[in-house]
């Protein structure tokens, strides 16, 4: 018999960012840069840990861990390790919501076909600089099963307020894909209202009950969250950023970012190094 599926599977849609297997030394630092990202990690030797929330979580040697979005962390590191990541974000989860469901790592059960797999892809990841079509689906294959397995280690209760928050916003998808693929263009209320087909007033009170903020608010997430990722990735100025992200220049870009981070733009991008060398660093043009 047929299975069908009214739409709940496309609602969870992955966005890639970086992956890779690598050994992580001393000068290892990474705290809780990028805030919007979700991570997937993997290490093989004892050693690695996140410091949150006055607690110590140990990453579990040989087990997948998932550290949520928004949670405000720092690392420990005894020893250098191997550690095998994904960074990616779930389009239209946003971070608060996921900080209420995922308040803490999660350490994963084992899973044979999933752990294969990412055997597979940590292979072809540890000698390769780049994501191509074929191993990107892969990996998002891995995250989807990664995603599917949390039924299994989330409470009865919070899996029930996960299923509304993925019903809630199947009305908005398309809404939510166009601001991320348009975020350094205007997106005022009634442009993207008329993707939906509602009247302006209506489709903000739908955008507020299905995500729990204003479009406007969100559209502003994601415009820090995109800067944020250029901060640290890149070393395109200021001003570059600020365009790429929709700010209408630098000066509002920086007094808008200070606001929702805690720390100007350029503080930030010195601030905020994932995995580099002592000595190494970024100049600001």
């Amino acid at each position: 018999m047929p299975v069908l599926f009214p739409g709940v599977s496309d609602s969870i849609h992955i966005r890639l960012f970086s992956a890779g297997y690598i050994r992580l030394r001393e000068w290892w630092m990474e705290t809780d840069h990028i805030r919007s990202m979700w991570r997937l990690c993997r290490v093989d030797d004892e050693g690695a840990a996140l410091l949150y929330d006055s607690k110590v979580y140990a990453f579990p040697v040989g087990r997948f861990a998932l550290v949520p979005p928004g949670l405000k962390f720092e690392t420990h590191l005894e020893r250098p390790v191997k550690k095998f990541y994904i960074l990616f974000e779930v389009i239209g989860w946003p971070a608060a919501a996921a900080g209420g469901l995922f308040p803490e790592p999660i350490t994963l059960p084992p899973d044979e076909f999933r752990d294969r797999l990412a055997d597979e892809i940590c292979a072809e990841v540890g000698v390769s600089d780049r994501l191509g079509p074929a191993l990107s689906c892969r990996v998002k294959s891995l995250l989807h099963l990664t995603m599917a397995s949390l039924e299994q280690v989330l409470p009865e209760e919070r899996v029930a307020l996960l299923r509304r928050l993925v019903d809630g916003q199947l009305d908005l998808l398309e809404v939510l894909r166009f601001i991320d693929h348009h975020i350094q263009e205007p997106l005022d209320n009634g442009r993207l209202a008329e993707i939906t087909h509602t009247s302006e007033s209506c489709f903000i009170r739908r955008f507020r009950e299905a995500m729990g903020q204003t479009p406007a608010r969100y559209v502003q997430d994601r415009r820090v969250a995109r800067a944020s990722e250029l901060l640290v990735c890149t070393d395109h100025s200021i001003d570059e950023v600020a365009q790429r992200c929709g700010f209408a220049n630098r000066y509002y870009f920086s007094r808008v970012f200070s606001e929702r981070v805690g720390r100007p733009p350029v503080r930030y991008r010195n601030e905020r190094p994932i995995a580099r060398a002592p000595g190494r660093s970024r100049a600001e043009p």
